[in-house]
């Protein structure tokens, strides 16, 4: 009887994950295509709706799981995630397609992806994140998104924008797309979650290992997905603003939304150390992209060292 319920655990799992994938790059699809309407520029469509879209399967899955008193798994969730779409999306996007960029927007955004995690560090000191905390989070989201697109709209970017897909997508069928993906996000975050628990009692897993592995990089995929596919289309900004943006919406929306609804208790030395190698990575990225004077770059050689970093990230849980 154990044993069949694990097993059904798992198949819930693995289904949560294709959910989240196929919910998060269709709503990503769905929200680009709105935003042509808008004029926006690449970086900051990379920045915000696709960061967002990618982001979403780490909304539910937190806002579900501290909801359901899962804390470990809604922090978890998003430390791991953003150790994770450095170290693993960046570092394998870098590895197929190394990825160039402009050093000045790397420096501007990645500065706000530190200032956000030293936010979310300080709120973990005082034994978690309250109501309170979690609106200053959402708060900085509003005034972070609002600013980009004020300075990423130009008509002179059009261009761009439209080179993303080679057909245009309707209004309507946009809407629809993105209505569909929700439905699939809250689905699969829904049974993400119970899986996740379930498989983490039958090992004798604690809920942060499980967050911080399986569930990050479940809700990761979407990313990985986002930025590999910007990659080939040598849409470069988009690839690294995605992840950039990503590692913002997962602080400052994530646990901003989750603990404003629900406030999310933790114990700050559990999480010492992985908020230690979040905040490395995120430095990390700034140091490697800006080597050079003029044009920034993430080779083959970085995007090598990134993963090898994560590996040794990931073996050091377990």
């Amino acid at each position: 009887m154990i044993l069949s319920g694990t097993i059904w655990a798992v198949i819930k799992l693995l289904a949560g994950f294709v959910l989240l994938f196929f919910g998060g790059d269709w709503l990503v699809e769905g929200g680009v295509a709105l935003a042509r309407r808008f004029r926006i520029s690449p970086l900051v469509i990379g920045m915000t709706i696709v960061a967002f879209g990618t982001s979403a399967p780490e909304l539910l899955v937190s806002l579900i799981s501290a909801i359901k008193g899962s804390a470990g798994i809604a922090i978890g969730n998003v430390v791991g995630s953003n150790i994770a779409n450095i170290g693993l999306i960046l570092g394998l996007t870098a590895l197929i397609c190394p990825i160039e960029t402009d050093n000045s927007k790397v420096i501007r955004h990645g500065s706000i992806m530190i200032v956000a995690s030293l936010l979310l560090i300080v709120f973990a000191l005082n034994s978690g994140i309250t109501r309170i905390e979690g609106l200053i989070l959402f708060a900085c989201l509003i005034l972070f998104t609002t600013i980009s697109v004020r300075k990423g709209r130009t008509q002179q970017q059009e261009t761009d924008i439209d080179d993303l897909d080679g057909k245009p997508m309707t209004v309507l069928a946009a809407i629809g797309l993105i209505v569909l993906s929700c439905g699939m996000l809250a689905f699969g975050a829904d049974i993400l979650v119970d899986g996740a628990t379930t498989v983490a009692s039958a090992l004798g897993v604690s809920d942060k290992v499980i967050g911080l592995t399986i569930v990050a990089l479940g809700t990761s995929l979407p990313e990985l997905a986002a930025s590999v596919a910007a990659a080939f289309k040598k849409q470069m900004d988009i690839s690294i603003g995605n992840v950039i943006g990503s590692n913002i919406f997962n602080i400052l929306c994530v646990l901003g939304v989750s603990a404003s609804i629900k406030p999310i208790s933790l114990e700050f030395q559990d999480y010492a150390n992985d908020f230690i190698w979040m905040m490395g990575f995120s430095i990390f990225i700034i140091i490697f992209t800006t080597m050079r004077k003029k044009k920034g770059r993430l080779g083959r050689t970085a995007g090598i060292l990134f993963l090898l970093a994560y590996a040794v990230y990931a073996w050091s849980l377990f």
